[in-house]
């Protein structure tokens, strides 16, 4: 997979509008994800990128003990504006190519 080389971890500080709490009905299968954020707010760590996606969304990998002593691991994209980018040495990211749509041929 393809690599990009960054130099900056991210210090996320703010919660997307879209996961306050409490969730409408509709959205309430995001309650876990809105913890997880959460969580990455509260440890107040500076995060290492572990993917930019096609989108050049910016990934973290989040790993950690769940409440019932079981280890969790889990990926969370952060959204620009929820987080500041702190300058540190360079280092590599994993880089999902942009994906190609080709026409479907008529038959």
């Amino acid at each position: 997979m393809p690599q990009s080389t960054i130099s900056f971890r991210s210090w996320v500080h703010t919660l997307p509008s879209d996961l306050r709490k409490p969730l409408p009905a509709e959205r309430a299968c995001l309650a876990n994800t809105s913890d997880l954020y959460q969580f990455v707010i509260e440890s107040r760590l500076l995060w290492k990128l572990w993917q930019i996606d096609e989108y050049g969304n910016y990934w973290i990998e989040v790993s950690r003990m769940g409440i019932t002593g079981e280890p969790e691991f889990h990926i969370l994209v952060i959204d620009e504006g929820t987080f500041d980018r702190v300058e540190c040495d360079p280092y590599q990211v994993e880089d999902v190519p942009k994906l190609e749509l080709r026409p479907v041929p008529e038959q």
